[in-house]
């Protein structure tokens, strides 16, 4: 009897413990072991942490499954962790690498692999693109290319066409591969829709992310038709196999002293590093790394593309006013380089309100914490997603005036120069892990932007309205959604 009243006692013990929330931990939801806190309603992630952010401040805890997310509103908080060493590193999420079950390229590899891959592909950069006049042609020309697509549909109500994910698509083969296509290319455009649709399942891959149990609950098949495992990992494979070609073709063709692109240099410092016990260099890491570049290039300035094009059509006072300054700074038939910007202060301001307002990545990629420590006067466990989101900071009145909207002229001074707004603007994160792609990122939203609007008009259709509101079909992009748009050519 006294054995069993003990074995009862321990089991409220251990129940007791598994469901209270360590002492020290900031607010937030807790919820059950294994599970976490899954809440029953209708309301979306954002209007959730929202509430969240209402109830509990700039930092609070939600248990999702079997970890632990702490997640920060505020950009000093943002700041401060993101700047700390036991802050830089990636959880090991799967469906973040698209099941692949190695840890490589860029945006997922941490140590050694992460600081070689991003010193190396920060240098590849600025060798080879950043303000070099090759680059700046190769946009100019995906530019104009897209206006003659666009020309096409001139009249008469239609979509943006897919011509513009193509041709961004384009500016980032030319730089890792040194290769163009033309926008009618089989191959661009098998690459973009497969890329796509490996896009589209993530938000059911990060199921067994969050619940690893079910591996050992499941059978093997089960759990990989459920989540549809092997079919992202069958495209994610077709993807590969693009780069694995041309890094076949780069080493037949390569010349040391000659490096044309990003695969070349890739492939020149593994050679110089083969017998360093310490290289992470290699075929398999170079595949992964430009599919990183890829997928983190491609979708983020081609839906901003998008997003500027909705907010100026929605916005006709702001568009004329944005090409009355590219009609008086670039004659007719002059493309923008990147000396023009400073003569371009309001288009530099309409993309830097349109990446405030769409916030194309709300909550970024998750920090992981590397060691037990503190943020905030909290505890902050190892193993702990660290989260910003980057919706609220943009929509901060703490760091914005009328932050609901659309006000371009909040980026000018008093003489109408352009002044770039730190303090509330994270659009490409920040700290060690700040998107090594921005500085090219800028570059293609100026260039694509002042040639589109030097050449045509973006109009709603008659008796249409245009919609601001985000496609609720992807939980980690705040995408467009796809309506018809009226283009006209400018006189």
């Amino acid at each position: 009897m006294i054995v069993e009243a003990l074995l009862w006692v321990s089991l409220l013990v251990l129940l007791y413990l598994s469901l209270r929330k360590p002492p020290g931990l900031p607010p937030g939801r807790w919820g059950l072991p294994l599970v976490g806190y899954i809440p029953l309603t209708t309301r979306s992630l954002s209007q959730q942490l929202a509430d969240l952010r209402n109830k509990h401040g700039d930092i609070y805890i939600w248990r999702i499954g079997t970890h632990l997310h702490v997640f920060l509103h505020d950009h000093q908080l943002v700041k401060e962790a993101f700047n700390r060493p036991e802050f830089k590193d990636r959880a090991d999420l799967k469906a973040f690498r698209f099941m692949d079950p190695d840890i490589r390229g860029l945006v997922n590899s941490n140590e050694d692999l992460w600081h070689n891959n991003r010193r190396f592909t920060l240098r590849q950069l600025r060798d080879l693109g950043m303000g070099k006049s090759m680059l700046v042609s190769v946009v100019q020309s995906q530019a104009s290319l897209l206006v003659e697509e666009l020309k096409k549909q001139t009249g008469r109500p239609a979509p943006i066409p897919n011509a513009i994910t193509l041709a961004i698509i384009n500016v980032i083969w030319h730089m890792v591969t040194g290769k163009q296509f033309t926008l009618k290319d089989p191959k661009i455009r098998q690459f973009s829709k497969i890329l796509d649709e490996t896009l589209r399942k993530i938000n059911l891959l990060m199921v067994p992310d969050y619940l690893p149990w079910l591996r050992s609950l499941l059978p093997n098949t089960v759990l990989r038709w459920i989540f549809g495992i092997d079919e992202v990992s069958d495209m994610r494979e077709v993807l590969y196999k693009f780069f694995i070609d041309d890094i076949k073709e780069h080493q037949r063709t390569l010349d040391p002293n000659n490096p044309r692109d990003l695969m070349d240099g890739y492939l020149i410092e593994m050679e110089e590093r083969k017998d360093d016990p310490h290289s992470t260099f290699s075929e398999e890491d170079l595949t992964v790394l430009a599919f990183d570049l890829f997928v983190a290039g491609s979708e983020t300035t081609t839906n901003t593309m998008i997003w500027i094009i909705y907010f100026l059509t929605n916005n006709p006072q702001v568009q004329s006013k944005m090409q009355a300054e590219i009609d008086q700074v670039l004659p007719p038939g002059t493309q923008a380089t990147l000396q023009d910007r400073a003569r371009l202060p309001y288009t530099e301001a309409v993309i830097h309100e349109t990446l405030r307002k769409s916030t194309l990545v709300p909550l970024g990629v998750p920090h992981v914490a590397s060691q037990n420590t503190t943020l905030g006067g909290y505890v902050i466990p190892k193993g702990t997603m660290v989260t910003c989101s980057t919706l609220t900071v943009h929509n901060s009145d703490r760091y914005w005036d009328q932050p609901d909207h659309f006000q371009p002229e909040r980026w000018l001074d008093h003489n109408n120069k352009f002044t770039t707004k730190k303090e509330g603007f994270v659009p490409f994160s920040i700290g060690k892990r700040q998107c090594a792609g921005e500085s090219l990122a800028r570059m293609e939203l100026f260039i694509f932007t002042t040639t589109l609007f030097q050449t045509l008009n973006f109009s709603v259709p008659p008796g249409k309205t245009l919609s601001l509101e985000v496609n609720s079909g992807n939980a980690f992009f705040r995408l467009p959604i796809q309506q018809d748009l009226l283009v006209t050519l400018r006189k």
